[in-house]
C-alpha cells in the first residue's frame, strides 16, 4: 500500500494546520496516477472539491488538524516544523498496511524531516522531498485532501467571526479584520495564530498606536 501526506495552512495567521494521508492499493494506484493530480494550490476549490470526490472512491483518505490556539500553546516548547513531524506521524500509523510513505517535506532539510518521522512512528523508512506534491500523484492527492479539509473549516469559522479573507498574512482583507478585531476586542480572536509575527506587530501597532491608526 502506497501512503502519501501533505499539509495545507502551515503559513496562514488565521484558521488550523491540516495534514492530509491517503493510501491507495496496488490495484488502484495506476489509476491515481492516470489523474494526473498536481499540487491543490494548482487548481480552484470547485476542481478541488470535484477531484476529491474520485480520490475518495479510489483509496483510503484521512486528515489531523491543529487549531491556531494550541499551535500557540505547543509553540512554547516546540518549532512548528516539530509540531508537523507530530501531525504527520499520527496520520502514518492510521495507514498501518503502508507498504511504502511519502511525505511533502516541510523542514528545509528534507531527510531529516523523514528522519523525524520514522523515529515517531516507527516506520524503518520515509521518502522525503522538498515539492513532493508535485511529483508523486499520492502526495497530490494528500494536498488536495488536506486542502479541501482546510476550506471547509475556515468556512465554519468564518459563520462564527464573518469573512477574514483567506487568514494568510499577504491578504489585506485578513489584516484588516484583524485591526479592526483589535480594536474592538483589545486583543487577537482565538482563530488567529498569536505567535505569529504578523499578530504580534498587530499588536504593538494597536499598543503603540497613535490614535488614528486603528481607525
Amino acid at each position: 500500500m502506497l501512503v502519501g501526506i501533505d499539509e495545507a495552512g502551515r503559513g496562514p495567521v488565521i484558521g488550523p494546520l491540516v495534514v492530509g494521508g491517503v493510501a491507495v492499493s496496488d490495484e488502484n494506484c495506476s489509476e491515481l496516477e492516470s489523474l494526473n493530480l498536481k499540487d491543490s494550490k494548482k487548481y480552484t476549490r470547485q476542481k478541488r472539491e470535484e477531484l476529491e470526490e474520485v480520490i475518495l472512491s479510489l483509496t483510503e483518505c484521512t486528515y489531523a488538524e491543529i487549531s491556531a490556539s494550541e499551535i500557540d500553546s505547543q509553540r512554547h516548547k516546540k518549532t512548528l516544523n516539530d509540531i508537523e513531524v507530530e501531525l504527520f506521524a499520527d496520520v502514518l500509523l492510521r495507514f498501518p498496511q503502508a507498504t511504502k510513505i511519502i511525505v511533502d517535506a516541510c523542514d528545509v532539510n528534507p531527510v531529516r524531516f523523514g528522519e523525524k518521522i520514522c523515529a515517531r512512528s516507527g516506520v524503518p523508512s520515509i521518502i522525503s522531498e522538498h515539492k513532493a506534491d508535485a511529483t508523486y500523484p499520492i502526495v497530490s492527492a494528500a494536498s488536495i485532501i488536506a486542502k479541501v479539509q482546510r476550506d471547509r473549516r475556515i468556512d465554519q469559522l468564518k459563520e462564527v467571526y464573518g469573512d477574514f479573507g483567506s487568514g494568510y498574512c499577504s491578504d489585506q482583507k485578513t489584516i484588516v479584520f484583524l485591526r479592526k478585531y483589535i480594536k474592538k476586542e483589545g486583543g487577537l480572536p482565538l482563530i488567529a495564530r498569536s505567535s505569529w509575527d504578523t499578530a504580534k506587530k498587530l499588536l504593538e501597532e494597536y499598543y503603540q498606536r497613535p490614535l488614528d491608526i486603528f481607525l
